[in-house]
């Protein structure tokens, strides 16, 4: 195999590696996202001491589920590096202890008591409104960080190779773009994952827009991580363009 179809095989298999690690990222986002309704749900709460037994027991068999099925798509995603088990950590973190209030509101006697301990599902477990989107945001970041930006730093550098005075118009254009959007991707999701896994129901409570920068930093970095991967398959194509013709005019000075 030439050098020069080497590693047009190489730059083409950046968008398919990327493509699977997106499914990846994309699944713990749709875990993210399911059952993201109720996330008050007190005042949907019957006054009776059985109700409110029964509806924390939904509750928060609702978010048990919703968090172990993130687990079950971080652990089947590729691409999040050595930061793996720490999403997961962050995700279980919150199992165990809500199934223990729901056994602690199983054993309330007075509806009193059991309204109070209801109403924490909500105020010191915000599953729905900040853990699983907490974990979305960090899957972004760990997944562009440990693999998806130094395979294109990788592309980019082999594309810088076949840079010749023939191509140098087109390719140095589309090869300045795909590092100036690495660039972009690289700075948006600095520090992100950890940043967002820090934050705390309390915070959240106080500030409910807690996640709106660091949501427009991992759309930034998608944005940009889609942008240069489109750079990587253009860069294929002028390639295999030019070594077509390339091949073509061989030929024909060969059998004039």
């Amino acid at each position: 195999m030439s050098r020069v179809r080497t590693h047009l095989v190489r730059l083409g298999s950046v968008a398919l590696v990327s493509g699977v690690m997106a499914a990846g990222v994309a699944s713990v986002a749709a875990a993210a996202t399911a059952g993201s309704s109720g996330n008050s749900g007190s005042s949907a709460v019957t006054t009776t001491l059985a109700g409110i037994k029964a509806k924390a027991a939904t509750d928060v068999t609702d978010r048990v589920n919703a968090l172990n099925a993130a687990i079950a798509n971080v652990n089947a995603a590729k691409g999040l590096g050595s930061s793996q088990q720490g999403l997961v950590s962050h995700l279980d973190a919150d199992i165990a202890p809500l199934q223990q209030l729901n056994q602690t509101i199983q054993g309330d006697t007075t509806v009193q008591q059991a309204t109070h301990d209801f109403g924490t599902i909500f105020s010191d477990f915000r599953v729905y409104v900040l853990v699983l989107p907490s974990a979305r945001i960090a899957a972004v970041a760990d997944d562009a960080t440990a693999t998806t930006i130094p395979r294109l730093t990788a592309d980019a550098t082999r594309a810088q190779a076949h840079v010749t005075a023939a191509n140098q118009a087109q390719l140095q254009r589309l090869i300045d773009d795909l590092k100036s959007q690495i660039t972009t991707a690289t700075n948006a999701t600095y520090g992100l994952a950890a940043t967002v896994l820090a934050f705390t129901s309390a915070q959240w409570n106080a500030d409910n827009g807690l996640l709106g920068a660091s949501k427009s930093s991992a759309q930034a970095a998608n944005a940009a991580l889609a942008k240069a991967r489109s750079d990587v398959q253009q860069i294929r194509q002028d390639l295999k363009t030019s070594a077509t013709a390339g091949r073509a005019g061989s030929t024909a000075t060969t059998t004039g």
